[in-house]
C-alpha cells in the first residue's frame, strides 16, 4: 500500500511528511485494512467549502462534514498495481472546531480520529445504527489508543 495526501491550510503547518505517512499505514493496519497490497491510499485535506461541496457532490447532504470515505476495496485482489484503494477526504477546519470544543481531544487528535474513522468504514464497519456507533467508537478508541503508543499526533499536525 502506497500512502499519499494533499494538505491545503492557509491556517496550519504542513503536516510532517514522515510521521503522517507512518501513521496512514498504521492505522489502515489496524483497521484490517490489506496493507501489503498495491494500491493506494491518499487522504485529501480540505477546507469548510471544500468539504461541504464534495458532500453534496458524493453524498447528496448539505453542509461541511468531518470526514468522506470513499473506499474501493471490496475485491483488493481486483485492483490493478497502483490503483486507488481509499480515499478519504478530511475537513481541517472541522477538526478546528471539534478539537477546540471537546475538554478530551485537540485539533491533532480530530484530524487522525477522522484517518482511523475512514479506515474502519473502509473496513466494513458502519455506524448508522446506533449498535454500530457502539462498535465504531469502541474500535476507534481501539486503534487510537494503539497509535497513541507510537505518536504523538501534535508532532503529526503541528498547531
Amino acid at each position: 500500500m502506497k500512502t499519499t495526501y494533499s494538505f491545503r491550510s492557509a491556517r496550519r503547518p504542513v503536516p510532517s511528511k514522515k510521521l503522517l505517512h507512518r501513521a496512514m499505514f498504521d492505522a489502515a493496519a489496524a483497521a484490517g485494512l490489506p496493507v501489503e497490497g498495491d494500491w493506494e491510499f491518499k487522504v485529501w485535506f480540505l477546507d469548510d467549502e471544500a468539504m461541504a461541496e464534495a458532500h453534496v457532490d458524493i453524498m447528496d447532504v448539505e453542509g461541511t462534514t468531518d470526514v468522506i470515505t470513499m473506499a474501493y476495496l471490496e475485491e483488493p485482489e481486483a485492483l490493478f498495481p497502483g490503483d486507488m484503494g481509499l480515499e478519504l477526504l478530511v475537513c481541517v477546519p472541522f477538526a478546528e472546531r471539534e478539537g477546540a470544543e471537546r475538554a478530551d481531544s485537540s485539533f491533532a487528535d480530530e484530524l487522525m480520529l477522522y484517518i482511523v474513522h475512514g479506515c474502519l468504514h473502509a473496513a466494513g464497519i458502519n455506524d448508522l445504527e446506533e449498535a454500530d456507533r457502539k462498535v465504531m467508537r469502541r474500535r476507534e478508541a481501539e486503534v487510537m489508543a494503539l497509535l497513541r503508543e507510537k505518536y504523538t499526533f501534535s508532532e503529526i499536525f503541528p498547531a
